[in-house]
């Protein structure tokens, strides 16, 4: 009986506590001046991330000043906005953006992983045209034939001659600076028997010389020309007396290839037929847009019974 007795007091006790203790939490949870017992519980089913992402980008200009092309090279992201600062705006792994105008843009890339988690990165991206070097001003060698056909023949000709004109003494009265000489100077000369057209034969001649210019750029082929009066001496060409000068597409080392060039179409072609003497010459502008390669060749030839004339040949940019 005392076992059992001894027994039911401590079930009693055991009561009493578990009152105490629920009393208490009741007590704790409803004073806002308890702080030690106050903490947040955790979202079910949630986790923190260890990951955040990191958003960066690299730019680069393209060949179009106003385009630029974006590297993504965020880290532990999956989706991505892409603000270019001039209201356009892209959500792919890498940008691209062509912008309206010069100026500075403010491009923003936010970069997100999928439990939220964000992260940006700006980059100032300053569009500015780049200046447009000068045209190539290319020096034509012996442009005023006082060291005779120097510097004016092709290496090899298949069937023609690599005698580029006669020599003469009947030139231009003005220097190759544009000043005047006061007497004539040395200048090229063609001949009938030297001429091409219906003229054409193995001693047929063409003053060639290769030169460089700037790519797809305007230049001026210039000159001056003289023909002989038929009081000076008689003879007309089938087709009438001329001065033919041409810019050809390329450079040739063999003279056959040069006339196929120049049959096929030259860059520019100036057919000069003012027949005024000798003494008297007639300045030529033929104005051409180089190749995209900037490699061309001045190519000069006549087609004459009567002795004509060149002298100053010049190539410079047009503008």
């Amino acid at each position: 009986m005392k076992k059992i007795s001894n027994l039911k007091k401590r079930v009693s006790e055991m009561c009493l506590g578990a009152l105490a203790l629920i009393a208490f939490i009741s007590v704790t949870s409803c004073d806002p001046t308890i702080d030690a017992l106050a903490f947040d519980l955790p979202e079910a089913n949630s986790k923190e991330d260890l990951t955040p992402p990191t958003a960066s980008f690299k730019a680069s200009v393209t060949a179009d000043y106003l385009s630029y092309t974006f590297s993504n090279t965020s880290s532990s992201a999956t989706t991505y906005l892409w603000n270019y600062g001039d209201g356009n705006t892209s959500t792919g792994l890498d940008g691209a953006n062509t912008f309206p105008a010069e100026g500075t843009y403010t491009v923003t890339l936010t970069a997100s992983d999928k439990l939220g988690k964000t992260s940006t990165f700006t980059m100032d991206i300053e569009v500015i045209e780049p200046e447009v070097p000068p045209a190539i001003v290319p020096e034509v060698l012996n442009g005023d034939f006082t060291n005779g056909m120097d510097n004016w023949k092709v290496s090899t000709f298949t069937g023609g001659t690599t005698s580029s004109f006669n020599t003469s003494s009947d030139g231009s009265w003005l220097n190759y600076d544009g000043t005047d000489n006061g007497s004539k100077t040395a200048g090229a000369k063609w001949t009938l028997s030297t001429s091409a057209g219906a003229y054409t034969s193995s001693s047929t001649r063409y003053a060639y010389q290769a030169i460089v210019v700037t790519p797809n750029t305007p230049y001026v082929l210039e000159y001056e020309y003289a023909i002989k009066t038929e009081a000076e001496q008689s003879g007309v060409a089938i087709g009438g007396n001329r001065i033919i000068g041409e810019i050809l597409d390329g450079h040739f080392a063999d003279g056959k290839d040069a006339v196929a060039s120049s049959n096929a179409g030259p860059l520019v072609q100036h057919v000069g037929t003012q027949v005024l003497g000798k003494t008297t010459f007639t300045k030529v502008k033929a104005v051409f847009t180089s190749n995209a390669t900037g490699e061309v060749a001045i190519w000069i030839y006549a087609v004459t019974a009567v002795d004509a004339y060149v002298d100053n040949v010049k190539v410079y940019p047009a503008n």
